[in-house]
């Protein structure tokens, strides 16, 4: 596997379907309603990335196997501690997953991550995520905060 920075055509591919399904994975965790999420997703994603790519101290790479993209990520500094990193995105495509590529990818993940000089690395997962849940466990990963919600 090979961990590659993604150029400026990837990245444009990569926003356009990254916004839909963050907003996507809102609706479905119950946080946002359908109508609203996509302008809810692309405001965070401006605020987050002004100057998409080139947004400082946000780094973007690719996974590829035999020169095909099989995953993404989007890794930047912690806005808390700057000592750590956040994973804001990772993911495998769907055929290439529950084939172990999503745990070698967190492994050149976390050399990648030394090599950034960080000490820590976090990420958020949804809760109804459970096989991400399992994987990040199974790497080390320990729960920090938990949100929860209950329809009344």
């Amino acid at each position: 596997m090979e961990l590659k920075k993604m150029d400026l055509e990837g990245y444009k591919k990569y926003i356009v379907g990254t916004i839909k399904e963050y907003a996507s994975e809102k609706v479905t965790a119950g946080t946002w309603r359908a109508e609203e999420a996509i302008k809810l997703a692309e405001e965070e994603y401006r605020q987050l990335l002004p100057n998409g790519l080139k947004t400082k101290e946000n780094y973007f790479y690719t996974f590829n196997i035999d020169q095909k993209m099989i995953g993404y990520l989007w890794l930047a500094r912690s806005k808390a501690n700057p000592e750590d990193s956040f994973i804001y995105d990772f993911a495998i495509e769907p055929e290439f997953q529950n084939k172990g590529f999503g745990t070698q990818a967190m492994g050149e993940i976390f050399i990648e991550v030394k090599k950034l000089g960080f000490k820590k690395i976090g990420l958020h997962v949804f809760g109804n995520n459970e096989r991400a849940i399992h994987v990040y466990n199974k790497l080390g990963f320990i729960p920090t905060d938990i949100t929860m919600n209950r329809d009344i």
